[in-house]
């Protein structure tokens, strides 16, 4: 009876101790818990507060870029804006946004410090600011207001304890007093300040024309069903095409594809217009190397000619894994026309052609009107450094940051070490752009 007794104490106090310890980690893994969700909530509300300062620092700039006079100062603010706004959005990705759509608030921070850039550039060159460049630089100023407004609104009832960044979903923000409110709600109010925003137009990536450009070479182009699309890869492809079967189709994009695959290595897309094949890969393992980057190269141009792709120069090229990519351009009487890039994949065991990308080609290409009463090669070299030892001059066309295009000079030369290309405006001699050339036995590109 008595070891009955101890037996049952016995295991009345492992199950205690149990009890015991599953006590002390729950506490430990709540508190663990709570801890995690007080440092997210933290970093939640420091995201928030520094966006507002950023916002608010935009605000100020802007007033104060509309009274520069000269390109100096215009530059010196131009360079604050960009960081502020780069800063700015850095710390809106960081907030979870659910549901609502703040895309107003994503573009003005994406383009108010890359148009006054341009404007700075415009006016280091000469150009004066327009009084509609004024115009568009007082409604970004309003829009900042309204918007550094709108968040230090919802900082002050952050402040106040009337609604708080909470995270127990991760999914949305909730408010201290009521369910039914959101802070999302007070967001989208600040979103609705960006009704009526200007589109702008201007030398830079977030253009609003590169957002919505179409196709010049498709646009007109006759529709194509997904029956005459698969017969266009097959064509395409030849024997490696005889297996394809649909995957699915990509719309609401600047090329929209019906895209097909076979054999578990080869996909293809082909435009839903004109039927051209935007791009291709087979993924075939190539372990030999017995084709150098010419043959290569005169492999691939043969292919283009093939596929009706032709006037086409080789520019660059990078070899990897026994495959040599290379790059084309648009050759149009003797101008090589950037813009219109087609890249070719060639396996260097057999001359096989693995890959086309032709989406800079099939966006960009037609026949150009070249400027008349242009400078000479000559004339245009002396705004080139005194710096570089120029080798070589070509006419060339480049694409700006915001795809439009200037005829320029590349010069081609040696500094320090190094070789670089400089391309200068043929029509008024301003530098756009340096490129540093890297040349090695894998490939010559750019940066």
């Amino acid at each position: 009876m008595k070891r009955s007794v101890k037996i049952h104490a016995a295991a009345y106090t492992a199950l205690g101790l149990a009890f015991a310890f599953s006590a002390v980690m729950w506490g430990r893994c709540y508190f663990r818990n709570r801890s995690l969700e007080t440092a997210v909530n933290n970093s939640y509300d420091r995201a928030f507060f520094e966006l507002t300062d950023y916002v608010n620092n935009i605000d100020s700039l802007l007033s104060k870029a509309q009274l520069a006079a000269t390109p100096a100062q215009l530059a010196s603010l131009s360079n604050e804006i960009f960081m502020q706004a780069a800063e700015a959005k850095s710390c809106f990705g960081e907030l979870p946004q659910g549901d609502i759509n703040l895309e107003g608030t994503a573009r003005f921070l994406s383009q108010v410090g890359d148009y006054t850039y341009v404007l700075s550039q415009n006016m280091i060159n000469g150009a004066e600011i327009t009084d509609e460049e004024y115009s568009t630089l007082s409604k970004l100023n309003d829009y900042a207001s309204k918007l550094g407004q709108g968040l230090s609104d919802i900082e002050t009832r952050i402040y106040s304890g009337e609604i708080e960044l909470k995270t127990a979903s991760a999914e949305v923000f909730t408010t201290v007093l009521a369910a039914d409110q959101s802070i999302f709600a007070d967001l989208e109010n600040v979103e609705h300040a960006f009704d009526g925003y200007p589109s702008l137009i201007y030398d830079g990536p977030f253009s609003e024309h590169i957002e919505n450009m179409e196709s010049y070479m498709l646009k007109d182009m006759p529709a194509i069903s997904q029956d005459e699309a698969l017969e266009a890869a097959k064509e395409f492809l030849g024997e490696r095409g005889e297996r394809l079967r649909f995957e699915n189709e990509l719309s609401n994009t600047a090329i929209e594809t019906y895209n097909f695959s076979a054999d578990d290595r080869i996909s293809i897309s082909v435009a839903k217009r004109g039927g051209y094949v935007l791009s291709f890969v087979d993924t075939r393992e190539v372990k030999d190397y017995k084709y150098d980057i010419n043959a290569a190269s005169k492999r691939a141009e043969m292919f283009l000619k093939s596929r009706g792709i032709e006037d086409m120069a080789e520019s660059y090229y990078e070899t990897k894994d026994n495959v040599a990519t290379i790059n084309f351009a648009y050759n149009q009487d003797g101008i090589k026309c950037y813009s219109d890039l087609v890249k070719v994949r060639v396996a260097l065991d057999n001359g096989e052609i693995l890959g086309l990308e032709s989406k800079g080609y099939l966006m960009n290409h037609r026949r150009r009107q070249i400027p008349e009463n242009v400078m000479t090669p000559d004339e245009a070299r002396a705004h080139v450094s005194t710096h570089l030892y120029v080798s070589d001059v070509s006419p060339v066309i480049i694409p700006k940051d915001s795809l439009r295009e200037v005829l320029c000079y590349e010069y081609k030369g040696e500094y320090d070490g190094k070789n670089f290309l400089v391309y200068i405006n043929a029509e008024n001699g301003r530098e756009e752009d340096i490129m540093i050339l890297i040349e090695s036995e894998t490939g010559v590109l750019t940066i």
